[in-house]
């Protein structure tokens, strides 16, 4: 869709980048209304810093939203109707750009978009770039909004589509736990969670898991097998098993590869410690099957909380631009939107797990085995 230049005072852009999830449309519609309210334009740049970096007011990943891209339906729908990227930055230094010159790009097209602000929907490797960006110059003017299903942002206490993976792990789960029930054995339950547990947590709670293990505690073998034992013995006929796919032991680590890209990170190929935990309970004597659930919990209909939370944050980040507030993080905590500085941000981005989160205790009371804590 060729873009069309509309004269209006403030132009804003907006864009998703990152992982996708459930949500992020919500961000973009709460961002579009409350635009057309003050009158502004709402710019949808498509596939991230990479449709920004496009540098041409006539290019196809750049579209102004209106009433018939922007309805109803973005609610309940997962994914991004802008796209996103997570590739992109470092593959252009692999070709043979250098990271000024990527930077320059993306200030460039901002530049030739001619915008007032930029909201940018993003995790914390964006956080990271978008402080790089700004950290010399005032040209890239931005609000930042939290997403990500692994919920490991500081300073709000969920980001967007967490919620949402939470349900469709549960669901799962759930449905799962019928089969187990039918052939009286031990499932154990593959999730998300790169660097934090919130998912396996959450999600094994909800389902009245037996045993949740996540990347933030060590786990005794020994004492999930008695987890087990326990369960058959006191008349229970299966075990649920909820495990985050970061998680680790002393005879299985995940591979690490590094990636000079745009900024230096690491690209962990997570090697499916479901797998791995049940074959060593099989050789434990116990039936037992894994399952992985992979991308499925990027999508599902976005639930309640999310689609609340992501209006809100769209809304919140165009006061902002329009109230000339730049360089913030959204933060949801204490049942209230906060500011964070983006410099304090990214001193301190990812949040974990603690011995003293309520829910960790709550897993711990109700006799759930999470790790040797």
């Amino acid at each position: 869709m060729v873009f069309e230049r509309f004269l209006m005072t403030t132009r804003i852009g907006i864009l998703t980048t990152g992982g996708d999830c459930s949500g992020l449309n919500s961000v973009i519609r709460g961002a579009y209304l409350r635009t057309r309210a003050l009158g502004y334009s709402l710019v949808g740049i498509k596939r991230g810093f990479r449709g920004l970096a496009c540098n041409d007011v006539l290019c196809p990943d750049c579209v102004e939203l209106d009433d018939t891209i922007c309805d109803e339906e973005m609610l309940i729908k997962s994914g991004s109707i802008l796209l996103s990227d997570t590739k992109w930055m470092s593959s252009e230094v692999q070709k043979g750009r250098t990271v000024e010159d990527v930077k320059k790009s993306i200030i460039d097209g901002y530049r030739q978009l001619e915008l007032d602000g930029l909201i940018c929907v993003g995790g914390d490797g964006s956080l990271k770039l978008l402080n790089e960006l700004t950290a010399n110059s005032d040209t890239l003017k931005f609000v930042f909004v939290p997403k990500t299903i692994d919920n490991d942002v500081n300073y709000t206490d969920y980001a967007v589509g967490f919620q949402t993976s939470v349900k469709v792990a549960v669901e799962a789960i759930e449905n799962i736990r019928s089969t187990a029930k039918s052939h009286e054995r031990t499932m154990v339950i593959e999730v998300m969670g790169r660097d934090a547990g919130f998912i396996a947590l959450y999600a094994g709670l909800a389902s009245g898991a037996d045993v949740i293990l996540v990347p933030e505690f060590k786990y005794d073998l020994e004492k999930i097998k008695e987890k087990i034992q326990t369960n058959f013995q006191s008349g229970k006929n299966h075990c649920i098993i909820v495990v985050a796919e970061s998680v680790e032991s002393d005879d299985f680590k995940h591979s690490e590869r590094k990636v000079n890209g745009f900024v230096k990170y690491t690209h962990i190929s997570y090697k499916g410690i479901g797998h791995h935990l049940s074959q060593q309970i099989k050789e434990a004597g116990f039936e037992c099957r894994s399952v992985t659930l992979g991308h499925i919990q990027r999508g599902g209909e976005t639930c309640i909380s999310d689609r609340l939370l992501g209006t809100m944050f769209g809304v919140e980040a165009v006061n902002l631009i329009a109230n000339g507030t730049f360089g913030k993080i959204l933060a949801f905590s204490e049942n209230r939107i906060k500011l964070i500085d983006v410099r304090e941000a990214v001193e301190r981005v990812n949040k974990t797990l603690s011995m003293n989160d309520k829910y960790v205790q709550l897993a711990k009371d109700l006799g759930v085995y999470v790790g040797e804590i």
